[in-house]
């Protein structure tokens, strides 16, 4: 009867949640590694206040669950005080992350983590991203899934747009490692708020100039002058608007990739990753919108290939089962920091992106045992 009851509750909890804004993909936003994401962001909806009640209910003794449920319980006006960061605490509490089949409680019957977080081997999960593009870089895998095409890509909606602390692939553009090297050597003793940094762009032919500081307004943590930043256009079949009158392709833009993910009646959706990469420089190009740069600043030297989703929860041991078409851009574009921060002002203001202000971390460069061969990398069609 336990399990009964707590499992309803469960997928009652889960159903509700459904479909909110926060979070938009639980294995993203509540399990990576960038403690600075979510941290003050959009005020949780009396949904996921409920969902978290649930997983209370499993854990009556923890007094810290229910002082951050009791809010929502008792006085449903200070749900707004419940954070993106609140859920994301709670999961890694309960050590909901990178576990299938975690107990909440210790009674019999207590229900498990109400998502699966458990990541294949990557002998178990199909290509992987980001994969090295410099000339020359080989690859052992065969694609299983079709790579989309840029018409295709530019026929779906763009439902996320977000960007990673350097370049996470890798090209003769955009090659030195000397950040991640450092970051890699002595991760273990990084401070709280750094992110793992990507490839940057090389800063050689900059001047004091070009490199001087600038005080940025909306964009958040490590966004500065002189650091490379790689963009994704997320595009998904999933994030189709309902209404009629909208285009096909129409944006539909939210925080996280849940908008890419979670589908309307779409069991696997066509998901479509634009990536390009932007070095921030003083007096560089002005790029007034930012938000749709993949078709404003344009993409002449770009490449296409069938791989997975990235970030910092994944590396050559644990992989992603997700697979993804990937338009890689491999040319460095500079932009001037006034371009890059009114991107997130068009994020936060348009579409209210809080969670995507901050740069998300860049997964390691994946193996060539992992990533397709390079006959399955060619040029954008």
């Amino acid at each position: 009867m336990a399990r009964m009851i707590g499992s309803l509750l469960l997928l009652g909890g889960l159903r509700l949640v459904a479909g909110d804004v926060c979070p938009d993909d639980v294995e993203v936003d509540l399990c990576d590694t960038n403690p600075e994401q979510f941290s003050g962001s959009t005020g949780m909806t009396p949904n996921l206040s409920l969902l978290l009640l649930v997983l209370a209910l499993a854990q009556p003794g923890r007094a810290k669950s229910w002082a951050l449920l009791l809010p929502a319980v008792v006085l449903p006006s200070m749900v707004a005080g419940l954070t993106c960061g609140d859920v994301k605490d709670f999961y890694k509490t309960n050590q909901c992350c990178g576990s299938a089949t975690k107990e909440l409680g210790t009674y019999p019957g207590a229900p498990t983590c109400p998502y699966n977080f458990q990541k294949p081997a990557c002998s178990m999960a199909g290509p992987q991203t980001p994969r090295d593009l410099t000339t020359g870089a080989m690859g052992d895998r065969t694609p299983k899934a079709i790579t989309l095409t840029d018409t295709q890509a530019n026929s779906l909606p763009l439902v996320n747009v977000h960007f990673h602390y350097g370049a996470e692939h890798k090209s003769d553009a955009y090659s030195d490692g000397t950040d991640s090297q450092t970051y890699d050597s002595s991760r273990r003793l990084a401070t709280t708020g750094t992110v793992r940094p990507g490839w940057m762009c090389t800063t050689s032919s900059l001047n004091s100039t070009q490199l001087q500081a600038y005080t940025f307004q909306y964009c958040k943590g490590q966004v500065e002058v002189g650091k490379s930043y790689e963009i994704h256009y997320v595009h998904s079949s999933a994030g189709m608007d309902a209404n009629e009158t909208d285009d096909v392709n129409a944006d539909n833009l939210a925080d996280g990739l849940g908008g890419a993910a979670n589908g309307r009646g779409l069991l696997n959706p066509m998901i479509v990753v634009q990536a390009q990469i932007f070095q921030i420089v003083n007096g560089a190009a002005t790029v007034d919108d930012m938000l749709h740069g993949w078709t404003v600043v344009g993409h002449t030297d770009s490449v296409m290939y069938s791989g997975s989703t990235t970030g910092t929860s994944h590396d050559n041991s644990v992989c992603s089962p997700y697979a993804i078409s990937w338009h890689v851009d491999k040319a460095c574009h500079q932009v001037s920091p006034e371009s890059f921060d009114n991107l997130c002002k068009q994020m936060k203001e348009t579409y209210g992106m809080d969670g995507d202000l901050y740069p998300h971390g860049s997964r390691i460069l994946v193996d060539k045992q992992h990533v397709v061969q390079s006959q399955y990398v060619v040029p954008l069609q």
